[in-house]
């Protein structure tokens, strides 16, 4: 059972990563990708000036990600169906959670992708450049990669669940990116409520980033389960 899911979840895998980089979209992508290169330069100029703002880089770099991740699944799943070639998938010989899953794959692999774009070249000018930043650079490549990753694989899990109990594409997308923002929203609190309590201190001490990232590991667990649990044509295809 184990290797037939695996090996047709690949099957969406790559179909789902021919459509994306199919070459009417090399140039959207291409300015996308620029747009977020840009972006982690500039991020870390534009907040330092404020007392927690090296620490609120890393949730302003993980923002478009997020985001970006939780609206591509909305529309891998539910824009899918009502374009109405996700009845042609269920039709062949994959199964409904090897669909999912290779959805869920994709587009979290994506996601991360879009991180790494976001985190990656910020995080190397600020190991080059001693002083741009009072945090060191591996607190924040901890915080980008521990806790930011499994927030992706979150919003992704999360949209296709709402996908599967939600008939309208408008209205789960719009939950969705309502929940992206809550998690950034929830981030930005949290940091700023961290941050005095360690006395500027807070690469010194990483609890709260061990308990974040278990955290948010466990959860996603309970996301996927619920996911393979949750999985059925009907739900698929907004039926009854």
């Amino acid at each position: 059972m184990m290797p037939d899911i695996v090996q047709d979840s690949w099957t969406i895998i790559v179909k789902e990563w021919r459509e994306w980089c199919c070459i009417r979209a090399r140039v959207g992508w291409s300015a996308l990708f620029l747009l977020i290169v840009t972006w982690s330069f500039a991020a870390p100029h534009l907040l330092g000036s404020f007392a927690v703002g090296a620490y609120l880089v890393p949730v302003l770099w993980a923002a478009l990600p997020v985001t970006l991740a939780g609206v591509m699944i909305i529309d891998s799943i539910a824009g899918e169906r009502e374009r109405q070639t996700l009845e042609t998938l269920l039709a062949s010989r994959l199964s409904e959670r090897a669909i999912v899953l290779g959805k869920v794959v994709a587009i979290t692999l994506l996601g991360w992708l879009l991180l790494a774009f976001a985190a990656l070249p910020g995080i190397v000018r600020q190991a080059l450049t001693p002083g741009v930043t009072s945090v060191a650079p591996a607190t924040i490549a901890a915080i980008v990669f521990g806790v930011i990753t499994p927030a992706v694989l979150l919003i992704v899990l999360a949209g296709a669940l709402i996908t599967l109990y939600t008939s309208s594409m408008r209205f789960a997308l719009l939950l969705t990116i309502a929940l992206a923002g809550f998690l950034i929203l929830g981030a930005t609190v949290l940091v700023i409520g961290w941050s005095p309590q360690s006395d500027g201190a807070i690469g010194s001490d990483m609890a709260p980033l061990i308990i974040s990232a278990a955290s948010l590991t466990a959860l996603d667990s309970a996301l996927l389960g619920w996911l393979f649990i949750a999985v059925q044509s009907k739900r698929l295809l907004a039926i009854g």
